[in-house]
């Protein structure tokens, strides 16, 4: 710790750890005047919003407050300088990371990305019932459709962030104030707007917790956005052209496919730490107008998925990669509306398709097959009905049953249930999958294509099933749950609240 006299405002200034603060001498009111290196909070601050994002202490005796609201200290200082009593602890701070859409952590390096799988333990208690009001609400952010990132960005508390892509925004939840705080441009750069759909639109982070570099798709090129959350700001830097598809931090290096100055498609990849972009081997592809899905990636490939077929990036000769574009099999369409490719316990792929022609009949003489993914000519699995995945596991359309795609020969389906159970996301450490049951007789295809509001009931399937919230709103699987500080939200863009419900240790 040091301090020294700043003459012109006679304010001592204290250089303690990565922080530096000013103290009036006549008041003894301290103020952050610095953290990393990374400037002041605006005046316009509340002081009990930034207070957990430094770990300061908090004071509301008189005699420090010098007629302020609150007075702020250091963490290292234990007593008051100005009475020498005992000053309360820092605030507990969160330490939970939630990357969009569904929590973005994996057990393992090997764990397969882009299943609607977290390693959040998704637990509620088990009296809740849909009588039950939630145990807290936030209000929802201004009027669009968001993503959103749970991270402390370098502070010291973990803050929810929400994400407007397709305006190119991005807002801080203030949890004292319970208001939003739209973070503005450090410098000329502007975060661009992304034509990428809800289920194409994704980014990439190395370091959850920290997030000091979040790589986000834009039709400018890859945003490397850095958040400052003192401050209330970001700074944006591009790099590359149009992106056609989400990024993906696969084997130490981000990727993501971009348009090209001659109009092809071509995966680009980068180091984190860094901004000189690398094209990955292969032809230029004619695939730039397909609307690529969010990636998926295992220890052996990244896909892409689209009507077109599938993008992929593998292992060539050597360490070297190689880009290739694998159309669908004749016949074959695929299916995303209903939800995560499956994970068979082999470790391979594969996505729920419809068949033209050929394979088993199933609901409304549609058929449907399971196609594994990655392969040129891939296997086929025929499924008598739909399945609603979230990758770990399927569901039956109409049952609460979760089965292995193929394993159904003597499954009994009733098609008379009047209700669809659609997996949102499921825990792979509490052994949950979080469901929304839609009431509905339509069939499969014309439920996902349909505007209208449908009554959803949101359960939590486990050891113990519990039925929690009902609402009813159009097109109730588009719901995002995410994870922040120890709740369990759901966020809906018709909906001007968002409930949580307290996650259960």
């Amino acid at each position: 710790m040091s301090t020294w006299l700043t003459s012109a405002l006679q304010r001592e200034h204290w250089a303690i750890g990565d922080q530096t603060w000013s103290r009036n001498p006549a008041t003894g009111v301290f103020e952050l005047a610095d953290y990393k290196g990374w400037g002041a909070p605006p005046q316009a601050c509340d002081p009990l919003d930034l207070a957990p994002l430094v770990g300061a202490r908090v004071s509301v005796d008189g005699a420090d407050r010098a007629g302020k609201s609150v007075a702020l200290y250091p963490g290292p200082f234990k007593f008051s300088p100005v009475t020498g009593k005992a000053l309360p602890a820092p605030s507990a701070a969160h330490r939970g990371t939630w990357l969009p859409p569904f929590g973005g952590d994996s057990a393992t390096e090997d764990s397969p990305q882009g299943l609607r799988l977290t390693a959040a333990p998704l637990a509620l208690r088990s009296t809740l019932s849909i009588e039950s009001l939630p145990d807290r609400q936030l209000a929802a952010p201004p009027a669009g459709h968001y993503q959103f990132l749970v991270s402390a960005c370098q502070t010291c508390d973990a803050r929810l962030l929400a994400m407007e892509f397709s305006r190119g925004r991005i807002y801080h939840w203030l949890p004292h104030s319970e208001r939003w705080l739209e973070l503005r441009p450090a410098g000329a750069q502007a975060l661009g707007r992304s034509s990428l759909g809800q289920e194409a639109w994704g980014m990439a982070l190395h370091d959850p917790q920290g997030a000091s570099r979040i790589f986000m798709p834009t039709d400018d090129g890859l945003a490397i956005v850095s958040i400052n959350l003192i401050a209330g700001t970001f700074q944006s830097h591009v790099v590359g052209t149009r992106c056609l598809g989400a990024p993906i931090l696969w084997q130490d290096k981000v990727y993501v496919p971009m348009l090209q100055d001659d109009g092809k498609l071509g995966v680009h990849g980068l180091d984190p730490a860094g901004t000189a972009l690398f094209r990955v081997e292969g032809p230029g592809l004619d695939a730039a107008p397909a609307a690529w899905v969010r990636p998926l990636a295992d220890r052996r490939q990244i896909v892409w998925m689209s009507a077109a077929g599938q993008l992929l990036v593998k292992a060539g000769d050597g360490d070297r990669l190689e880009t290739s574009l694998l159309p669908w099999p004749p016949g074959v369409v695929p299916s995303f509306e209903l939800g995560s490719p499956y994970l068979s316990r082999s470790g391979h792929l594969w996505q729920q398709c419809a068949l033209q022609e050929g394979g088993t009949e199933g609901e409304g003489g549609q058929r449907f097959a399971f196609v594994q993914l990655g392969l040129r000519e891939p296997e086929i699995r025929p499924a008598s009905s739909p399945r609603l995945s979230t990758g770990a596991a399927c569901f039956q359309r109409d049952a609460r049953l979760r089965i292995a795609p193929w394993f159904d020969a003597d499954i009994s389906m009733d098609s008379e249930a009047g209700e669809v159970v659609i997996p949102l996301l499921e825990s792979t450490s509490a052994s949950t999958v979080l469901c929304a049951r839609v009431a509905s007789t339509a069939a499969t295809d014309t439920l996902f294509a349909s505007n209208e509001a449908h009554t959803a009931t949101f359960e939590l399937h486990g050891e113990n099933d519990v039925q929690f919230w009902v609402a009813s709103l159009p097109r109730p699987w588009a719901t995002q749950p995410f994870v922040y500080a120890g709740h369990l939200y759901l966020y809906h863009p018709d909906k001007r609240r968002l409930p949580g419900w307290r996650i259960d240790p």
